[in-house]
């Protein structure tokens, strides 16, 4: 099969230019494992960490990338019921976060596209466990760019957040969290907020339903901004999409009792130091959580409601698999809105 890795590793990390694509043997299916041939695979910020050093630590270089994807079963390992060859399939991240049991430090140990391999390639093997059958009222371009953001999305703004009718929900930039997160909000009674340095995008956004719009290139305030728009009240949960380097900010445009689950850090690194004051937290009595991505039952979780409501990603561009490298270097020019796919087979 061909597939595509990392490529170079160590002080100087290659970024971009270091993918490579590879002829490989066929992965085959274990017990408790299922073999997929991949339609498709979505692009998160994380790939372009990955690449430049900032994600995952002493990876190799044959690495497939892609935490994100779509595909068909071709074949079920020893031991595995409920999937049949034919049936659509996706998959939770951490394949080893169990609900039941809760959150560690284990999770880490297999992450698709980081700790082990990815959706970029005509094939790949996923453990059961982790696998969800689509609705079939999902399509493939959505279902391709969804794994990351539906488990984030849903964990920060309704696990933790709380977000439904009556509440406001915010979320910085308009990448594929950001847009993802306003579709689900919308479809689920709330009301939303976001941010661009771009008139256009955000034009696009209140075409999608969002409804208030903050330009912070015209206002770096963007905190202020937002509760001036909201007549004082501010966001009720955030899906902080930018991390420390505007956290005063993000403090500044959330209500009181607000929830901020922070997600990323598109204003730098997840290492960057914080910065920002404690008296706002307190005075507002905020409610901070760190989210990393979500479980399978989160996964599932949001495409209930997708499927339920007709929630869509937004799709923005797709690249054919051999121009993978324009894929992500369309990502890393942030022109997007939205998510980015790559198109593996028919």
């Amino acid at each position: 099969m061909k597939a595509w890795e990392i490529g170079t590793r160590g002080p100087e990390y290659g970024g971009v230019d270091s993918l490579r694509q590879v002829e490989r043997d066929d992965p085959v299916a274990g017990p408790g494992d299922i073999l997929v041939r991949v339609t498709a695979a979505g692009l998160n910020y994380r790939d372009l960490m990955i690449l430049r050093g900032h994600y995952g630590s002493d990876l190799p270089e044959s690495r497939i990338p892609l935490t994100d994807g779509v595909g068909v079963v071709e074949a079920v390992g020893a031991g595995v019921s409920g999937f049949a060859i034919g049936d659509r399939v996706v998959a939770a991240n951490f394949v080893d976060w169990d609900p039941e049991t809760g959150f560690g430090f284990h999770v880490f140990g297999r992450d698709i596209g980081v700790t082990m391999d990815g959706w970029l390639a005509e094939k790949i093997v996923l453990p059961a466990k982790a696998t969800i059958k689509l609705p079939d009222n999902i399509s493939d371009e959505t279902a391709a760019t969804l794994a990351v953001a539906a488990g984030t999305v849903w964990h920060a703004m309704v696990d933790f957040g709380g977000a439904g009718a009556g509440k406001l929900v915010l979320a910085q930039g308009t990448g594929g969290v950001s847009v993802f997160a306003l579709s689900l909000a919308k479809a689920m009674g709330a009301q939303f907020a976001i941010t661009s340095s771009s008139e256009e995008k955000l034009v696009k956004a209140r075409a999608m339903g969002a409804d208030y719009t903050v330009n912070y290139r015209d206002r770096p305030d963007w905190g202020a901004a937002l509760l001036e728009l909201t007549g004082g009240r501010g966001a009720d949960v955030v899906v902080d999409t930018i991390g420390f380097g505007e956290f005063e900010q993000t403090i500044a445009a959330t209500g009181v009792e607000g929830r901020i689950g922070t997600v990323g850090a598109l204003s730098g690194s997840p290492q960057d130091p914080a910065t920002f004051g404690q008296g706002a937290i307190l005075g507002k009595n905020i409610t901070i959580k760190g989210i990393t991505s979500g479980h399978r039952g989160m996964f599932e979780e949001a495409l209930k409601v997708m499927a339920e409501k007709g929630v869509e990603t937004l799709v923005e561009s797709t690249f054919a698999f051999d121009d993978a490298k324009s894929a992500y270097a369309h990502l890393e020019s942030g022109s997007h809105m939205g998510k980015v796919m790559i198109r593996v087979a028919a």
